[in-house]
């Protein structure tokens, strides 16, 4: 839908692709030169925060040393190598802030750039539909068009591979955890295994102003004592507390102060209140908010789970520590052996007791089981694994999976037979017969509007209606996305109505006619000139890449021509 019906070319045309990237590589590789000889630097404290900033390198928030250097191993670098990557980014980024920061525009230039977005354009449509299947194919046309365009009809190049495959649950399988094992675990971690203790209290509070003199101060406190002297005597806790109390909230519900787990209160209220039984009043407790007296109503929690209950998750546990471990050094003993004997992965199933597995023939763009994950696909036919016949380095997959790969056997792409996509080619010679019909016709069509031809005698013709849209605005998705393109590039009518034509992906043909262009004044607010702002950045930005790539001195050599 986006292109209209018919991919670009580029998407299915394999140097087009690999000319776009080797042009994004040379000014990828100019760039780090101009940034190094105008001595763009990170120093070593900067890159520190950088690198300490990130948090796939953290565990529970914090910087994780350990982590670090098993990830930047996993990635295939020392971690001097690392950092020394990063810091050529970093002083490429550097360059690029550099630019972004001072870019600008005069606000008119915005201005009018606003009201160029915001205009309209009233058009009115017309469109000839494909119609391929009037058309006859005899067998010559057949086997002609067959022979000019073989190329296109390809098997797609196929291979399998063999490989070795770590997992964390595979790892953990293989791990037996003795019972003694388990117990110390339970015995050393019984607190994380117990309930949290909640106990249900009432108190009285009397506040003591933090001006008071010492004689209010000990006036305070007698009345403290004398409140829990009443107590002693047989007085009603709720109803002293709703008498007396100066907590406004509690004194209300008779000093309820409801459920109260270890660390919510300050020290010496908790102290007292754990050091309770149920239905006690602690002696007066003076703290930072006054004088308390506390009544402890009653308690839950606290209970340790059974050995049983928690042995499972106990078990999984520590085989989940110890297999993290393992699969660490399994896969840099891995990755070495399959560098030191490039040719096979054998001796290293051999040496570490590994299953050597095969795949099912699989393509570029698709496979089943290890060849379904596009990592798998792109390292299988890399230059070094396919043409090489190297071991891949380790490709790391989802669910702490790693993988290590070799080409097991090629099947190269040969044409298909034309038996099999006769089919394929009548449809597609149809197609081209009436989308070839249809662009001669609309092309007739259209010196005949700007001849003076009315568009509803075209479209009588055409046996077709005429669609007439509201007027169009840029990002319009009131009609075909080719036809909203080709409508804000067609002249102004200044003198009658204008005319342009537009063959379709799909074969169709469609005729605009251009009634108005609208243009208002538009005004714009702070985070619309930001928009343009960070647009005219990174435009410049790319610019600056583009001059950097232009003047490098570049020697390109075929693929044929290099000595491995």
């Amino acid at each position: 839908q986006m292109f209209g019906g018919t991919i670009p070319e580029a998407f299915g045309n394999e140097s087009l692709m690999k000319e776009q990237v080797l042009s994004q590589m040379v000014e990828e590789f100019a760039l780090r030169s101009y940034v190094e000889k105008n001595n763009y630097r990170i120093s070593d404290r900067r890159l520190n925060q950088v690198i300490r900033s990130m948090d796939t390198f953290h565990t529970e928030g914090e910087f994780d040393a350990e982590i670090y250097q098993r990830q930047v191993a996993s990635l295939g670098y020392t971690t001097a190598g690392f950092e020394s990557e990063l810091r050529r980014t970093q002083a490429m980024q550097q360059l690029k802030t550099g630019i972004s920061a001072t870019a600008f525009g005069i606000p008119k230039d915005f201005q009018k750039l606003a009201s160029l977005k915001n205009q309209t354009r009233t058009v009115r449509v017309i469109t000839r539909p494909l119609s391929a299947e009037s058309y006859e194919v005899n067998r010559e046309e057949i086997s002609s068009y067959f022979e000019e365009h073989q190329s296109r009809y390809m098997t797609d190049e196929q291979i399998k591979i063999d490989y070795i495959e770590l997992s964390l649950e595979g790892v953990k399988a293989n791990i037996e955890v003795s019972m003694d094992r388990l117990q110390d675990r339970y015995n050393q971690s019984k607190d994380a295994y117990t309930s949290a203790e909640v106990r249900s209290a009432s108190h009285i509070l009397l506040t003591v102003p933090a001006d008071a003199i010492d004689a209010d101060a000990l006036q305070i406190e007698d009345k403290i004592n004398e409140i829990r002297s009443q107590i002693d005597s047989g007085a009603n806790f709720a109803e002293l507390a709703g008498k007396h109390s100066q907590d406004p909230v509690s004194a209300e519900e008779g000093g309820n102060l409801g459920d109260i787990e270890r660390g919510m209160m300050v020290q010496p209220f908790e102290a007292a209140l754990f050091d309770l039984e149920v239905d006690e009043i602690s002696q007066p407790i003076k703290t930072s908010f006054g004088w308390h007296l506390i009544k402890l109503n009653s308690t839950s929690g606290g209970e340790i789970q059974s050995f049983e209950e928690v042995r499972a998750a106990i078990e999984d546990e520590i085989k989940t520590e110890l297999a993290e471990n393992q699969i660490y050094d399994l896969t840099e003993n891995l990755a070495n052996l399959a560098y030191e004997q490039p040719d096979s992965l054998i001796p290293a199933t051999e040496q570490l007791g590994l299953a050597l597995e095969t795949s099912d023939w699989f393509s570029r763009v698709a496979g089943e089981g290890i060849a379904s994950e596009s990592k798998i696909r792109n390292a299988a036919f890399s230059a070094d694994v396919l043409n090489q016949r190297r071991n891949s380095e380790a490709i790391e997959l989802a669910d702490n999976r790693i993988v290590f790969i070799h080409l097991n056997d090629h099947k190269e792409s040969v044409p298909r037979s034309l038996e099999e996509i006769s089919d394929a080619i009548v449809e597609e010679i149809k197609t081209n017969k009436s989308r070839e019909y249809n662009s001669e016709a609309g092309k007739s069509a259209l010196e005949g509007l700007r001849s003076g031809m009315s568009l509803e005698s075209v479209a009588s013709d055409w046996n077709v209606d005429i669609v007439e849209p509201e007027p169009l605005k840029r990002s319009s998705s009131a009609v075909d996305s080719e036809i909203a393109k080709l409508a804000f590039t067609m002249a102004s009518p200044d003198a009658g109505a204008v005319y342009q034509g537009v063959s379709h992906g799909n074969g169709a043909y469609s005729l605009v006619e251009l009634l108005s262009v609208d243009t208002e004044d538009s005004s714009i607010d702070d985070q619309q000139l930001k928009v343009f702002q960070t647009s005219l950045a990174g435009q410049e930005y790319q610019s600056v890449i583009k001059v950097v790539g232009s003047r490098a001195d570049v020697i390109r050599t075929p693929t044929e021509d290099l000595n491995y």
